[in-house]
């Protein structure tokens, strides 16, 4: 057997070692009688060696535009109309908003409420419970808390969905008063091009203009009206069938069709589903088949159909950048990039302040998808201390892993300083950790490089100590991997994620 017939490591439902059609092609002679299955033969086998070489070298997902972008709803109001729609949206995404915070925040009480089952979650509660100012904690006096105003109690979420279905009715009953036609929801998916999981090539030639209700199935509609408001967007290939024509002679079987088509177009439809697609955990896209046959492209949140999509609604970063393997990244950390800390803020980050007799845990890094424990041992993670009061006087700070298994796989890992050595003033943390020694599911390590020093900062800290990110006023809003948030990595396993951020020399330092 010559080397170009061997067979690639894989496995196929059809008891084949790789997922690959056959490649036969016509043997051309003089005399011979060639019909339509004949051609069809000869084009397919020029388009399946082209579908393997696209997923095999280049491996699928969004290689340029294709963005989801909100169209407005077309209106003739007067500017009373126009008001009055105003004020019922502004008060339906108030609602909305309250919804999402309360399931936030019913999350995060569930998981504070597991963590503290164990006395080796028990620390984690004091990371969202420690103070968040320059000074140190002081017990507020009994007069002061019995003095102050007990908080309105939370709407509950059957009360919240009920006011949201009543602002969506009024908001329904504006639009057809107020309207030609009755409101359709609709998006624009601009011109690009992608790759999918089987090597198509999805064209879009002109911005494609999505009606919501019409491209929802029947069950899915059913779902939107019963409260759910998220939406898939997904692109699809298919063939589109063009130029008729009449037969002129019968067919093998003695019929013959008045006309037919006689050509096939690439073309790509739009797919939109409340459920997400199934997730794509392969290691690689050559050899084994893919589980879905489109292309995931956005997230729409806070659906209501009849009512405008606004631009924090649509998330394109959800989608999956061109290649044969997605490395796993750094998607947040617990600490801001070359921020200021006052000292009791960084005995906090570092986890060397004690909370209700609870140290914090310290660093926290979260990854794009799970790793290896084992991976994760002594040397891997390091601090380093630069002072500022003497110029060159570098010191390392030891450290610990906190809560992590011997073996498994973790999404996050904690890393708490176990030393007595106060940050002084003027002082600069380097934080250094070595990704390329970190293995994923599929033994390749984390890509790992901080671009730009974007990898942002965990919400529930940001939320819990009043921090927020550096505004960067500059160009590079989209990273060079995607269309979505920041995170580490350059689109290649390995590299090694290295951070800091300074203690305050002084109280009003910004």
């Amino acid at each position: 057997m010559s080397s170009a017939n061997k067979t690639l490591p894989g496995h196929s439902k059809n008891g084949t070692c790789v997922d690959v059609r056959e490649f036969r092609r016509l043997k051309y002679f003089y005399g011979q009688m060639l019909g339509v299955q004949d051609f069809q033969a000869e084009q397919d086998f020029f388009r399946e060696k082209l579908k393997l070489h696209n997923r095999c070298l280049h491996g699928y997902g969004a290689v340029c535009g294709l963005l989801v972008e909100p169209v407005p709803i077309a209106k003739d109001c007067t500017s009373e109309e126009e008001e009055e729609e105003r004020k019922l949206v502004q008060e339906l995404d108030d609602l909305l908003e309250q919804k999402a915070a309360a399931s936030a925040a019913a999350t995060a009480s569930a998981g504070a409420t597991a963590a503290t089952a164990t006395p080796a979650s028990a620390p984690g509660s004091a990371a969202h419970s420690a103070p968040t100012g320059g000074g140190p904690a002081t017990a507020a006096p009994a007069a002061t808390t019995s003095a102050s105003p007990a908080p309105a109690p939370a709407p509950s979420a059957a009360d919240l969905d009920a006011r949201i279905e009543e602002l969506r009715r009024r908001l329904g009953e504006h639009y057809k008063k107020c309207c030609k036609e009755a409101p359709r929801t609709r998006i624009r998916v601009t011109c690009g091009l992608a790759l999918d999981c089987h090597g198509n090539e999805l064209v879009v030639r002109r911005p494609l203009i999505i009606d919501l209700l019409a491209h929802l199935s029947a069950s899915d509609l059913q779902r939107m009206k019963q409260g759910a408001d998220t939406l898939y967007v997904s692109i699809c290939y298919c063939e589109q069938p063009v130029d008729p024509v009449r037969p002129v002679l019968q067919d093998a079987c003695g019929g013959m069709s008045d006309c037919t088509y006689g050509k096939l177009q690439d073309s790509v439809g739009v797919q939109l589903t409340v459920d997400p697609p199934v997730p794509d955990h392969r290691c690689g896209t050559c050899c084994e088949a893919c589980a879905t046959e489109c292309l995931l492209l956005a997230r729409l949140d806070g659906v209501c159909l009849g009512h405008p999509l606004r631009e924090h609604h649509i998330h394109n970063g959800v989608r999956r950048a061109l290649g044969t393997y997605q490395p796993t990244t750094i998607t947040g950390i617990s600490w801001v990039n070359g921020y200021n800390y006052m000292q009791d803020q960084a005995k906090h980050v570092m986890g060397t302040r004690f909370r209700d007799h609870h140290l914090s845990r310290g660093l926290e890094v979260r990854f794009s998808r799970p790793v290896r424990a084992d991976t994760i041992h002594r040397g891997v993670m390091d601090t380093w201390v630069v002072e500022g009061g003497r110029e060159g006087n570098i010191y390392n700070k030891p450290g610990e892993f906190v809560d992590k298994p011997k073996e498994g796989f973790v999404d996050r890992i904690f890393y708490r300083d176990r030393t007595d050595l106060t940050l002084e003033p003027g002082d600069r943390v380097i934080v250094n950790l070595r990704t390329e020694f970190i293995l994923d599911e599929c033994c390749r390590p984390v890509d790992g490089w901080n671009v730009g020093g974007r990898v942002p900062l965990i919400r529930e800290y940001a939320e819990h100590h009043h921090l927020r990110e550096r505004e960067h006023e500059h160009e590079c809003h989209i990273p060079p991997c995607g269309y979505g948030p920041w995170t580490s990595g350059l689109g290649m396993p390995g590299g090694r994620f290295e951070s800091w951020f300074f203690i305050r020399e002084d109280e009003r330092e910004p």
